[in-house]
């Protein structure tokens, strides 16, 4: 109930509705609240001092950059935070922050998405811990295939569902399948098909952001990276995201795509929430990319992030 939220609370309702704008309606699915309820939360927001000219909030962000990125991509929110002293605290409040928000939403969720990556696991470990039984944590892509970590393949979707005391979907494949025909018969082995129909019925997703790097850093992909990206520059891949190679204009590499193995791109732009989270500077070029696929709704960044993507956009406009 509304009379039971905490300062911190009232100020995110406010904050989305008076700074990021969002309508009512949104924002009543986000927290998964009546539209009355949300109304009530603004009115007590405003009587207990919460909101006067400003909205008070521990995470301190740049609303005008926010408003300049979302209508520059068309993106449905944006997150910029402000900067912190170090580098250390800049990743450390970025991964806290979106946590937070993906919980938020986790409210009205019944499936929830997630691929593989180290800020993925960052997230997931700033997942305050909740009874969810209902709640579904599916995996969106095949196994990455380390060998060099035990386990690796299975911790992420599984820490996330442990948060919630939540239920868990594994894909049983691999990342990249490359023959053809094997790939195409795999998506109909009963195991892989049931998590197929689950991509159907998404209600959020979230993600990192990825460089081509972190292909060549695998012991298994890296060896096959000229098999995957066969007949492609490689010098013009920006980014991956989902398991997709883009170039800088979000143009999807399809051969690539073709050899991929879990959910497919159309049940990707199917689900309304699709989070991207980015913490390092040095992303930036990938992510524009990735903002040009049209695959992320919400972007979680900070102002330094920001800044160096508009230099981006101006680069390669």
């Amino acid at each position: 109930m509304v009379e039971n939220y905490d300062n911190s609370q009232l100020a995110d309702i406010a904050r989305d509705y008076y700074l990021s704008k969002l309508p009512i309606t949104q924002i009543s699915q986000k927290y998964d609240l009546s539209r009355y309820l949300i109304a009530k939360a603004l009115e007590e927001a405003e009587a207990s001092g919460v909101v006067h000219i400003s909205i008070k909030s521990t995470v301190k962000r740049n609303s005008q950059l926010e408003n300049d990125l979302r209508t520059l991509f068309g993106l449905k929110e944006v997150f910029v935070l402000k900067d912190q002293d170090t580098t250390s605290h800049d990743n450390e409040q970025i991964v806290d922050f979106a946590a937070h928000q993906i919980q938020n939403y986790s409210k009205a969720a019944k499936q929830i998405g997630l691929t593989w990556g180290t800020t993925v696991l960052d997230t997931i470990v700033h997942f305050d811990e909740i009874k969810r039984p209902d709640l579904s944590f599916i995996q969106l892509a095949g196994m990455s295939l380390r060998t060099d970590t035990p386990h690796a393949n299975y911790s992420l979707i599984q820490r996330a569902a442990e948060k919630f005391d939540a239920k868990s979907y594994i894909l049983p494949a691999p990342l990249y399948i490359l023959n053809q025909t094997a790939h195409d018969l795999m998506e109909q082995e009963p195991a892989i098909a049931e998590v197929q129909k689950k991509y159907q019925n998404l209600d959020l997703i979230f993600t990192g952001v990825g460089t081509l790097a972190s292909m060549e850093s695998n012991r298994v992909w890296g060896k096959q990276q000229n098999k995957i990206f066969a007949g492609i520059d490689q010098s013009q891949v920006a980014g991956m995201i989902f398991g997709r190679a883009y170039n800088i204009q979000g143009h999807i590499f399809e051969s690539v795509e073709e050899k991929f193995s879990g959910i497919h791109r159309d049940a990707i732009l199917k689900t309304p929430i699709r989070f991207a989270i980015v913490k390092n500077k040095f992303k930036t070029h990938s992510l524009l990319g990735a903002l040009r696929t049209h695959l992320i709704t919400h972007l979680v960044i900070n102002e330094a992030i920001a800044n160096k993507l508009l230099q981006e956009v101006k680069k390669y406009s």
